[in-house]
This record gives structure tokens, C-alpha cells and sequence, in this order.
């Protein structure tokens, strides 16, 4: 007699359309059914009964009675039966028939319509999936729920004919699905006519104890992106016109003379230069079959990544000309023996069908017309043998743009868009695009998108008397959607370049006018740092070699920080600002790590500064017989990086001490790191003059509330020897002062800040200064 148990229900995951039951080890046993086949259900009510086959699970549940069966919502609908009822369990002795075609309807209430053809075309793979996951189905089955552009659509089988007819008297009959099964939607007539209503799925061949192969390979069609529509790439796209040229249309010269043509061109640069977009106008430029080969093609079983890959490349042979785009290759061909052993098989598998390419063509000829294009933002993460020539014979890299690269791709990105008529497109562009130091083209064009979105907001917070207007016609909404240079400015604010985005360092907001004093250092660093960016022209022409490190020093308080901040701003630069001490890691190899990542993300970032303050705590000599420990090592690293056989271009140091007899201790053996090329321009930063002090006072009371009987050139003659910080410190206090008299007084007044000057003391002293002056190192520029 077949066991009866109660119903139950499994978890909401679980539950949602899979057509199973799940039991105890100790319900199925006496059964003779194993988990994942199938058994018949049927119900025991008042309703008559009925029954249907289902898939029987095993819950991973410890705590299921035996005497219960978990039940899916779906086999709950079908059999009618409610949580009150039994149900009655035994094995499945039916005939399962191979399922030929299967036509499926979507729920009530939904349309395809909307979607058309692409959506068609998704769904039926999407379908196909669910099927085969089902593996047994029958008539008014539901399939799993199908997420489309995070739409969930749920589909019911109306009709299944299988490879042979089903007898009525045998129940209802049950069917297995194969990757040899068709699927059609019902209702074809709300899919476009132009476009077939049924796919069969792809033809799988195997052979007895061997693995099935993967499906036909991935054919990517043009899309609307082609070269005139990138900006910033035109020698890249110059170079990858002569390769395919060379490869596709002129091959027979390089057989006929007994050379291989060119196979494969390898694009490497930083995220967001443009690579993958050069792939997709490749595909849509040429005209020869383009197929993708990318992380997907990675499988979890044994065999199947290679197998992929083989059919990708057949398929590239069969339909010549064609090329075959590999999109993040460090991804799909790794270096061998960093992994778990499946990359090792995929690149050997990548080797031999490149090597293969020069061999095989579609009708056993010699010449083939086969190229592989590659792109990575790692191009050291791929195994050196795909790297060599006669399989990528060339590298083209796509830096991050310059001024003009940036200003072409400003031109195609806005060329639709209107700009106010405070200045002329042109010029907005232009400026837009010497503000951009280290965007690259995905940056800048969110930077547009962002800047767009600013007006159409800045337009929805107007007045608009949205009675009179069709809202399903945007032009009218906003006739004149004009971009404002406010739009622009908030989003440089919102977007930073890729690079800089994993630094958590806000824009320094300081400008020359808020430091007080300083002119002649103010100059030297315009020089230093501006004046080869504004004009490049003059040093070629003159062959000058702009500086590459400078090294502010002087006593606490002198603002030396706060002018590396200032020029960061006033030049327009990209800042990181490094605290000395920071870089070093209890952790071997840690430290320099940290180092050559800091100058990484600056050289992705150029033009950019490198601020090192506390530069003395790096400092260590380098002939201490090894006791400097980590600090020997940071600094060898961080004079590598500085100015080794890598030439660092587009990226200032700028470095900041108040103790430059440690760095005098330690370069007396060792001056590498202050000698011509590195930090070799040298700034005394001092104390305040009169007129520098009187400048801060300006600066600092101009955001108080002062008396009138303030005297602003008596309080500067009164804080001499004192430096910046402390002549700020000194206005702070005098607020202080006059919060102590009364916490309703409408002004600081003089008295205040005489009480504040009685008890302020300066930290610098004489001696101090005079040994600040005579600090120097020979052969690098001191002033």
C-alpha cells in the first residue's frame, strides 16, 4: 500500500513555480524513488481524485517528519488539494516520452508585444532554460519565472507533442525535454510576421561517453557605434584599419611571398579609454562575421571552457572572413599556475587554435581570413605566450586622452545638445576639456549625461504649466533645454576621473588669495608647475625640461601644506596628498607595494601631484648596514618610482618638512632622493613679513564680525616672529574672548584681541630661523 502523508509547504524561494514534492530520507526509501526522479502524486478527498507525476526531492530540511510531504505551488494547483489534504506517494512506473515541441503561453495580463522581436528572441533561450531545468513536464505546466531587464514573466505549457503519439488510456502523459526541443509561443500573431514564430533549439551531436558540446558560438550583429563616432583615437583607429586590411582583404600577398599575415592585435590601456567601444565598431565597420569570446565561455564542468572556445573558433573558420573578439582577455587567458589549474587548459586551448589559424581554412585552402582582436585593462595579467609574435604581433595601447583627445570626444558626445548663449559652444567645450586632466572617454561622458541631468532638473523646479502640454512629447516639454555652465560646473563636481575614484581625498578648495604672503613662492611654483601646462609650446621650442619634484621646507604653521593644496587648485591638477608615515606596513613587501600603488594611480590620473608631507619620515640612508629596516626598501622604491629607468611623466612631486636636518643626516651618505631629477628644486617656506601678516589678518577677520575699532596694522605689528597658524589662532582666540563676556555681543572687539595677544607665545624662535636659512644641499636649486 503506497504511503499517505500530509502536505506542507516548502520555503518561499523554493516554492515559487518548481513543479516537485520534498520528503525525508525516510519516506523515499520505502519507495524505491531517489532523489531527482519521479514519482506519481495523488490526492485523497472528497473532490474525487486525481493525479499527476512529479519530481521527487530530498529537503535538505533535517527536521521534515516523514509522515509530510513539502509541496510546490504549482503541484498544489494542479492537483487541487489544499493544505488540509493528503496526498498519496508511489513510484512513477509510466512511459516518459521525448518532447518534440512544446508551445507555451505567458500569464494573463502580460504582452510581448511591447518588446517585439528582441524580446522574442530572448525568451525563447529564456524558455528553453526553464525547460530543461524542469526536465519532465506535461500539459498546463508552469515554468520557472523568467527575469528579463528585471521583469519577471511567467510562462504555462498549453500543448506538448512528443517523438511519439501518447495514449489516452495510459493517464496523462509525461515528457522529457532534450536540448533537441522546440519551443513555441502561442498567440504568434502579436510577434512581427517578418520574423519566424518558432526556434528550434540548438542541434547538441555527442557520442556515447563522451560530454555534450556547448551550442553554436556567440555572433555579435553591427551595432550603430562605427569610428567616426569615437573621439581622441584617430591613430589607433588608423592602426587597427591597416592590421584588419592586411589580415582580411590582402592575405594572399603574404602566402604568395610565404609569410603568415598578421593574427591577432592586442588592446590594452586603463578602463574607459574606449576599448571595448573600438570592438563594437569594428563589428559594425567590416564587413566579415564578428563572434565574442569572453568570461562566459568559462564552464563549471571539466572539458566544457575548451570545448566553447573550439566551437567559437570553428564556427570564425567555417564563415570566413570573420574575427573573433576576445573583450577582457585577462579575464579568459590568464597566466598559467596562479590558478586551480582550468585557466592552464583554456590558454593552452587558446594557443593551439591561434597557432591553427594559419592552417585550417574553410575549404582546406592556405589562405584564411581569420583575426583575433583582443582587449584588456591588464594586459601583464595575460599569459606571456599569447603575447609573442604570430599570435598578437601587435599591441596598441589606449592611454588616457590629452587636451585635444578630450576635446574631440566633448565635440561627439554634445553634439546634439544646445548650450546657452553666455559663450560659444566651441569655447565651452574647449575650456570643459583643459579641466579634465585624467578623464577618460567613459568619464566624460558621464560627465555629460550628469551635466544634462542638472538641466532637465534645474527645468522641472521651474513653473511650467504642464496643463497645455502633451507629456508624451519631451520637445515640448522643454522647447529650449539649453546646458548652463552652472550644469557643468556641478557635475565636475559630482564626477571625479576613474582613476581617482578609489582615493578618498576630497578637491582642495584653496586658492592663492586665501594664503596671505608667500608671493615669491607663489611664483616659483607657477613656474614650476603651471607654466609647463599652459605653455608646452615654449619648453619644446626652447628644450626646456619641466620640473620634476619640489621640496617646500620652513617652520610649523608657514602654511606649507596649504600652499600645495592652493596650486593643486589653481593649476587644475588632480592632488594626492600622502602622509609619510602612512606608507609603512608591519607586512613585508607592504610598504613599497604601497608606493608604487600611489604613483600608479597618480600616472592614471595625469597631470596630477603627489603631495608628500612629512617627507622626512621616508628618509632613511640607504648605507646603514641595514638597520633603516622598512625604510630602506620604501625609499628605494620611492626613488624608482621617482626617477628610474620608468620615465614619470605628467606627475609633480611635491613634498613638505619642517625637519630638513634629517634629511640632511641622511642624504650626507646618500642624496638620492635631493639630487637633479627628483626633488630638485628647493623653497624656503618662513614666517610671515609684515606685510604677509597683515594679508592674513585681512584674510581671516574678513569672515569674522569685527568692531571698528579693530587696527588691523597694529595687530600685524604686534605678532611679529609669529607664524600663520598662529596669527589665525590668535583671531580664534578673540572670539573666544568675547564669548566669554557675553554670548549676545554683536562684534570682537580691539580689547579681545589684545587679551588674546597677552597670552599668545611664538613657537619660532630666532635660532630656529637662522638655521632654516643656512640649510642647504649642494647641486639642487635653493631659493
Amino acid at each position: 500500500m503506497p504511503p499517505t502523508l500530509n502536505l506542507n509547504s516548502p520555503s518561499r524561494d523554493a516554492s515559487s513555480s518548481h513543479v516537485f514534492t520534498m520528503y525525508s530520507n525516510t519516506s523515499l526509501t520505502p519507495l524505491g524513488v531517489k532523489s531527482g526522479e519521479l514519482c506519481q502524486v495523488s490526492t485523497i478527498g472528497t473532490n474525487g481524485e486525481k493525479a499527476f507525476p512529479v519530481i521527487a526531492w530530498l529537503s535538505s530540511d533535517p527536521h521534515v517528519q516523514r509522515h509530510v510531504a513539502l509541496i510546490s505551488d504549482s503541484v498544489k494547483t494542479l492537483l487541487g488539494a489544499g493544505y488540509e489534504d493528503k496526498v498519496r506517494v508511489e513510484k512513477y512506473t509510466g512511459k516518459v516520452i521525448d518532447a518534440a515541441r512544446v508551445a507555451v503561453k505567458e500569464g494573463d495580463g502580460m504582452s510581448m508585444v511591447e518588446e517585439g522581436w528582441k524580446w522574442y528572441l530572448e525568451h525563447i533561450f529564456g524558455l528553453m532554460r526553464g525547460l530543461v531545468e524542469l526536465k519532465y513536464i506535461h500539459d498546463n505546466l508552469s515554468i520557472p519565472v523568467i527575469e528579463y531587464k528585471g521583469a519577471k514573466r511567467l510562462f504555462r505549457i498549453e500543448t506538448v507533442s512528443g517523438e511519439e503519439n501518447a495514449r489516452a488510456e495510459d493517464g496523462p502523459a509525461v515528457y522529457k525535454t532534450t536540448l533537441s526541443t522546440a519551443v513555441e509561443i502561442a498567440n504568434p500573431s502579436s510577434i512581427p510576421s517578418s520574423k519566424p514564430a518558432m526556434l528550434p533549439a540548438p542541434k547538441v551531436e555527442s557520442s556515447k561517453g563522451s560530454n555534450p558540446q556547448p551550442g553554436s558560438a556567440i555572433m555579435i550583429f553591427p551595432s550603430k557605434t562605427n569610428f567616426s563616432s569615437i573621439g581622441g583615437l584617430a591613430p589607433q583607429i588608423t592602426t587597427l584599419k591597416t592590421f584588419l586590411l592586411s589580415t582580411l582583404r590582402h592575405s594572399h600577398h603574404f602566402t604568395k611571398h610565404n609569410l603568415t599575415p598578421p593574427r591577432g592585435i592586442l588592446l590594452y590601456g586603463p578602463p574607459g579609454t574606449g576599448k571595448t567601444l573600438l570592438l563594437k565598431a569594428i563589428a559594425s565597420e567590416i564587413s566579415a562575421k564578428c563572434y565574442v569570446l569572453n568570461g562566459s565561455v568559462v564552464g563549471k564542468y571539466l572539458g566544457e571552457s575548451e570545448a566553447a572556445i573550439r566551437k567559437v573558433f570553428a564556427e570564425a573558420r567555417k564563415n570566413q572572413p570573420a574575427v573573433v573578439f576576445m573583450d577582457e582577455a585577462d579575464s579568459i587567458a590568464p597566466k598559467r599556475g596562479e590558478g586551480d589549474g582550468n585557466e592552464g587548459r583554456i590558454v593552452s586551448t587558446i594557443l593551439t587554435e591561434m597557432d591553427g589559424m594559419a592552417y585550417a581554412g574553410s575549404d582546406g585552402a592556405e589562405e584564411v581570413k581569420l583575426v583575433v582582436v583582443a582587449a584588456t585593462s591588464r594586459p601583464n595579467s595575460i599569459d606571456q605566450a599569447l603575447r609573442r609574435p604570430g599570435r598578437f604581433d601587435r599591441e596598441v595601447e589606449i592611454g588616457i586622452p590629452d587636451a585635444d583627445s578630450r576635446r574631440e570626444i566633448l565635440e561627439i558626445l554634445a553634439r546634439d545638445i544646445e548650450f546657452s548663449n553666455e559663450q560659444s559652444k566651441e569655447v565651452t567645450i574647449k575650456a570643459l576639456a583643459t579641466k579634465t586632466h585624467g578623464f577618460v572617454g567613459a568619464d566624460l561622458e558621464a560627465l555629460i549625461r550628469t551635466a544634462f541631468t542638472s538641466a532637465l532638473t534645474r527645468l522641472e523646479q521651474d513653473d511650467l504649466d504642464l496643463s497645455t502640454l502633451d507629456l508624451n512629447d519631451p520637445i515640448e516639454i522643454y522647447p529650449q533645454l539649453l546646458l548652463r555652465e552652472e550644469d557643468i560646473d556641478s557635475a565636475l563636481k559630482d564626477v571625479r576621473p576613474t582613476a581617482m575614484r578609489e582615493i578618498f581625498l576630497e578637491t582642495p578648495s584653496v586658492r592663492w588669495s586665501d594664503i596671505g604672503g608667500q608671493e615669491e613662492v607663489k611664483q616659483r611654483l607657477r613656474e614650476a608647475v603651471e607654466w609647463p601646462l599652459a605653455h608646452p609650446e615654449a619648453f619644446s621650442r626652447l628644450g626646456g625640461t619641466p620640473r620634476k619634484g619640489l621640496l617646500l621646507y620652513g617652520p610649523p604653521g608657514c602654511s606649507k601644506t596649504l600652499t600645495a593644496k592652493a596650486l593643486a587648485t589653481e593649476a587644475g591638477l588632480n592632488f594626492m596628498a600622502v602622509k609619510g608615515a602612512e606608507l609603512f606596513n608591519m607586512y613585508v613587501g607592504e610598504s613599497e607595494r604601497a608606493v608604487r600603488e600611489v604613483f600608479r594611480k597618480a600616472r592614471a590620473a595625469s597631470p596630477s601631484i603627489i603631495f608628500f608631507d612629512e617627507i622626512d619620515a621616508l628618509s632613511a640612508s640607504r648605507h646603514d648596514g641595514g638597520r633603516g629596516g622598512g625604510k630602506t626598501n620604501v625609499l628605494t622604491t620611492l626613488l624608482n618610482e621617482m626617477d628610474g629607468i620608468e620615465v614619470l611623466k605628467g606627475v609633480i612631486i611635491l613634498a613638505a618638512t619642517n625637519r630638513p636636518e634629517i634629511i640632511t643626516l641622511n642624504t650626507t651618505q646618500d642624496p638620492a632622493l635631493l639630487r637633479p631629477g627628483r626633488l630638485d628644486t628647493i623653497l624656503y617656506v618662513g614666517p610671515p613679513d609684515l606685510p604677509a601678516r597683515e594679508q592674513i589678518l585681512q584674510i581671516k577677520t574678513g569672515k569674522m564680525t569685527i568692531s571698528t575699532d579693530v587696527d588691523l596694522s597694529h595687530l600685524a605689528e604686534a605678532t611679529e616672529g609669529f607664524s600663520g597658524a598662529e596669527v589665525v589662532n590668535i583671531c580664534d582666540e578673540a572670539i573666544h574672548y568675547a564669548m566669554r563676556e557675553s554670548f549676545s555681543i554683536r562684534a570682537v572687539c580691539a580689547r579681545h584681541f589684545e587679551a588674546a595677544l597677552k597670552r599668545a607665545v611664538p613657537q619660532i624662535t630666532t635660532a630656529m630661523c637662522k638655521a632654516y636659512e643656512s640649510w642647504s644641499v649642494g647641486g639642487v636649486k635653493k631659493i
